[in-house]
Order: structure tokens, then C-alpha cells, then sequence
């Protein structure tokens, strides 16, 4: 599929993606042929979970934060931004960025601080990853559902 014949993803779909999220639901589709879309629920005791998309490099990716809540460590309970604990951390896999927060590479490609919305031209292309800024995962609990989409 050329580029251009890619499939757009309107406003009603991503209210529709949110307000089943909001219901407790997991939405996961596909537009078309197209891999470009669809929620993805991450894991806190994962280092990285995969989205199934794969932008390539001048693609637009945009994530959003739409629920859900996790810890780094029992009785906590943190959203997509984090603890706000320190950021120089050594259990961050990212250093500088809120410990627990919401982060992503392309596969190879270094770690990025991704939050509650990240909406970016990839500079390089590859397999999206996402997951929680931590590096001791045997004790982190719970998950956060974001809505990723790729192209205009």
C-alpha cells in the first residue's frame, strides 16, 4: 500500500477507542491492512511490550495515555507520567524522566520519554516498543492502555 492509499484514522474513532477504554474494555484493531492503530494495554512487570506497529522513519506516531495505573513497587499507584521520584535513579532505564513513567524505543534505538502524549515525526524506523521507566520489574504491579496511531 503506497503511502498516500494509507487509511486515516478519524476523531470518532479515537473518541470511540477512549470511551471503551473508559468502560473497561480493550479495544484492538486494525484500519484496513494497515497495522498503523489500535490500543495496546502495557504491562508493568514487562521491560518492553510490543505494539505490533512499525512506523518507518518520517512517519508521524502519536501516542495517547487513555487509563489504567501501575507501581514500580507494591502500594503505589502511578499514571502514565510517573512517581515524579527521582529521575536520577539507577532503577530508571531512562535517566532524567519521572520513575514509572511512560516510555518508548524503536527497536534498537535508544529509550524516549513518551508520558500521558507523545506526537512526533520518527526519525527512525522500526518495531514500536513501549514501557514503564523502571529497571527492577519483580515487584511492579498493573497496566496502562494507550492509543498509538502512525501516518497524517
Amino acid at each position: 500500500m503506497t503511502r498516500s492509499a494509507r487509511p486515516r484514522v478519524s476523531v470518532g474513532c479515537v473518541l470511540v477507542a477512549a470511551a471503551a477504554a473508559a468502560l473497561g474494555c480493550v479495544v484492538d484493531y486494525q484500519l484496513g491492512n494497515d497495522s498503523g492503530a489500535g490500543v495496546v494495554r502495557v504491562l508493568a512487570d514487562r521491560a518492553w511490550t510490543d505494539t505490533g506497529i512499525d512506523p518507518r522513519a518520517g512517519d508521524r506516531v502519536r501516542i495517547d495515555y487513555l487509563r489504567g495505573e501501575w507501581s514500580p513497587w507494591a502500594g503505589g499507584s502511578y499514571d502514565a507520567l510517573g512517581s515524579g521520584g527521582d529521575p536520577r535513579c539507577d532503577c530508571n532505564r531512562l535517566a532524567g524522566v519521572s520513575h514509572a513513567a511512560l516510555i518508548g524505543r524503536f527497536e534498537g534505538g535508544e529509550a524516549f520519554f513518551v508520558g500521558d502524549h507523545w506526537d512526533q515525526v520518527a526519525g527512525e524506523g522500526g518495531r514500536l516498543y513501549l514501557g514503564i521507566n523502571d529497571t527492577r520489574l519483580d515487584d511492579n504491579m498493573g497496566w496502562l492502555d494507550v492509543f498509538v496511531q502512525t501516518g497524517d
